[in-house]
């Protein structure tokens, strides 16, 4: 099992002093947690600059989530979108305004007669 000098060796990995330090020589488990950790960051230092190639269906399940595309800019439809969505927007705050004016206007001929 493991206790609570072991969990706080493998949380405080570059703690290299008192009874952390004294505990990672001796415990076998945490020298293996140690090797471990070391290993897997000389392979992730090798890896380097290198790249992965993308897998041949991300492009197409990329673009199915999409959705139809203009074919020229792909990103036309989605401008599109967010133009009608401003556009909804200040079409609603006009006919809010305009109905406050109205109302306004109502109350105003009201007080006035």
């Amino acid at each position: 099992m493991r206790g609570p000098i072991c969990a706080a060796a493998a949380l405080l990995p570059g703690v290299g002093e008192g009874r952390l330090a004294g505990h990672r020589e001796s415990c076998l488990r945490c020298r293996a947690h140690d090797a471990r950790r070391r290993s897997l960051a000389r392979e992730l230092a090798a890896l380097g600059a290198e790249v992965a190639p993308a897998p041949d269906t991300l492009q197409a399940a990329v673009m199915a989530r999409l959705g139809p595309q203009d074919a020229v800019d792909p990103r036309r439809a989605l401008a599109a979108r967010a133009v009608a969505r401003h556009a909804a927007a200040a079409a609603v705050a006009v006919a809010v305004l305009a109905v406050l004016l109205a109302g306004l206007a109502r109350r105003h001929s009201r007080a006035t007669v």
